[in-house]
């Protein structure tokens, strides 16, 4: 909390200072959590790039959000939320296997990861054990078969006024539970468009986010997964495609600007599609955390998988040419972290 408090008075203090400065835009959940803390010490004049705090802890709530998406008349996997080992058994037997068990806030992990996919009673024995004592309660949602769908997107008021769509073509698990690590731009689809417009004003949202859905493999249908308060990882693909979010989001804060979505899309095609962005950073942690737990044959095809997503990215997160020094420093700490962790036996990671 002490660090806390000296970040916000130096922060209060630089702003002071910087008459220059108009805008904080905080780019994850834990920077936006931070911002909200030190909200009095912002001063007037500088505005904050993130939803307001009301939409904030509605919508890192999965069954908060779960329950907006209702209202909107969205479709989302059958889902229960759980408070002990018991109930969580119990709810597994009702939704019917395959379910994915998960926390029911945005960022928490369990047993070191964001899911799990439990096909069979044996599955979910053999890692819910125990409760994890970190959790006071649980999500066991149904386990939908299909390619998941991201959509960042600019609000205000309720009215979607920027909108980009891509597919997460892998993550950093091998059973796709985990972050994205290489992102497909795609053309936007009209029932997408349709459940975020629905979603956003169901939510009275203003500001950036981030809404995923998954496309049933077996009929098309689409199921509303999460919205998170933030731009996505895969965002500095839509900056490649030709739509800087990240702008938009800023000039969604003046009101004097009058943004529409008709707007947005009415010179065409409005960015680029196909266009593919990699997260490598990423990909090689994910590969690292896991590669005693990988067979031979796995580790020969992530590897491979990496590689080609290196060589067939048109945009890296996290790396520009023209601005290349930022992210040489974090390649430079990121690259002794992974080192120490390749040459300590595991007990030790």
């Amino acid at each position: 909390m002490q660090d806390v408090q000296e970040f916000g008075e130096s922060l209060s203090a630089l702003l002071k200072k910087r008459s220059d400065i108009q805008w904080i835009f905080p780019i994850a959940e834990v920077s936006i959590r931070l911002m909200l803390r030190l909200s009095e010490l912002i001063p007037q004049n500088v505005q904050v790039a993130m939803v307001p705090q009301r939409q904030f802890l509605a919508c890192t709530d999965k069954h908060q959000s779960n329950m907006i998406a209702n209202c909107a008349g969205i479709r989302y996997p059958e889902s229960r939320v759980v408070s002990n080992l018991r109930d969580l058994s119990a709810a597994r037997d009702a939704i019917g296997c395959p379910v994915i068990v998960k926390s029911d806030k945005t960022v928490d992990r369990v047993f070191g990861r964001k899911a799990y996919i439990v096909r069979t009673e044996a599955e979910f024995n053999a890692v819910f054990q125990h409760w994890p004592v970190e959790h006071d309660t649980l999500m066991v949602q149904k386990y939908i078969v299909g390619a998941v769908e991201g959509c960042d997107f600019v609000a205000r008021s309720g009215t979607l006024v920027a909108y980009s769509e891509a597919l997460t073509v892998r993550t950093d698990m091998l059973d796709g539970t985990g972050y994205g690590v290489e992102f497909l731009s795609t053309a936007p689809s009209e029932d997408l468009v349709a459940d975020t417009k629905a979603f956003v004003r169901a939510y009275d949202y203003s500001g950036p986010g981030i809404i995923q859905f998954v496309r049933e493999e077996a009929t098309g249908k689409l199921f509303f997964l999460e919205n998170n308060p933030r731009l996505s990882a895969g965002v500095a693909g839509t900056i490649g495609c030709g739509i800087d979010l990240p702008v938009l989001a800023l000039q969604s804060l003046d009101t004097k600007l009058d943004l529409t979505l008709e707007e947005f899309f009415a010179e065409g095609k409005p960015y680029k599609f196909g266009w593919y962005t990699h997260w490598l950073s990423r990909d090689i942690e994910g590969y690292v955390n896991q590669r005693q737990e990988l067979s031979r044959v796995e580790r020969q095809n992530w590897l491979w998988n990496m590689f080609r997503s290196f060589r067939r990215a048109n945009g890296h997160v996290m790396w520009q040419w023209k601005d290349p020094l930022p992210r040489i420093w974090i390649y430079l700490r990121f690259g002794v972290r992974v080192f120490w962790r390749l040459i300590l036996p595991k007990r030790h990671e």
